[in-house]
């Protein structure tokens, strides 16, 4: 399938958002109350980009060029001078041009699908959940809570983005999940870096159980 060309209002972030997941936000600048609304007139997406260089507030961004639609769900109005909205991740795109800077980033982009890939198998499909869940009992452990039985997605695209968006892991890194161009390789790096974070987990819960220890 071809990919689709469409302009779409950008809104750069220290942040990744994958397709299928939730990101709330906070909108109090003018030029994000303006974005907001010219969205809500039109389709209400956006794009969320990771940002390359540049602050997050205030001055100009430069994003990277592979980020992805966000459909606005929910907004609450904060008498006039703060949104607070939820948004969905919705498919991944890649910025070809930017067409305006001010009052905020617009771009030329075009959709990118994931493509039928017979690189993933069974038995990876298999891993990735097994991996997720023991990651997901870890981090509530590691807060000191729980969780029962994850329920993770059939499709492999859309288990490979939830894996992506469970993981703790630095934004750059996310980035790179997201840019992944086939759901295999993307799949494979997700259990090599759940495997790691899932070490990183157990060894703070050590560290925590010594220092507790240590303290009676």
């Amino acid at each position: 399938m071809s990919p689709e060309a469409r302009s779409l209002p950008l809104f750069p972030l220290n942040t990744v958002l994958f397709p299928g997941a939730s990101l709330p936000l906070r909108i109090f600048e003018d030029r994000y109350k303006l974005m907001l609304r010219d969205c809500l007139r039109a389709d209400s997406v956006f794009g969320v980009v990771l940002i390359r260089e540049g602050p997050e507030v205030g001055g100009p961004a430069v994003p990277h060029d592979t980020g992805t639609a966000a459909e606005i769900v929910q907004v609450d109005d904060l008498r006039g001078e703060q949104f607070l909205i939820s948004c969905v991740g919705r498919q991944r795109f890649r910025i070809r041009e930017i067409t305006r800077h001010a009052p905020y980033l617009t771009a030329r982009v075009e959709t990118l699908d994931d493509e039928a890939d017979p690189g993933v198998t069974h038995e990876l499909l298999e891993s990735v959940r097994t991996a997720v869940a023991a990651h997901a009992a870890l981090s509530a452990g590691l807060g000191g809570g729980w969780v029962g039985d994850v329920a993770t997605p059939s499709e492999p695209a859309a288990l490979s983005y939830f894996a992506a968006a469970t993981l703790r892991a630095d934004p750059a890194r996310k980035q790179t999940l997201l840019e992944e161009p086939t759901v295999s390789a993307r799949l494979r790096s997700e259990l090599d870096l759940l495997d790691r974070s899932a070490r990183e987990i157990r060894r703070e819960m050590e560290k925590d159980v010594t220092h507790r220890l240590s303290r009676n």
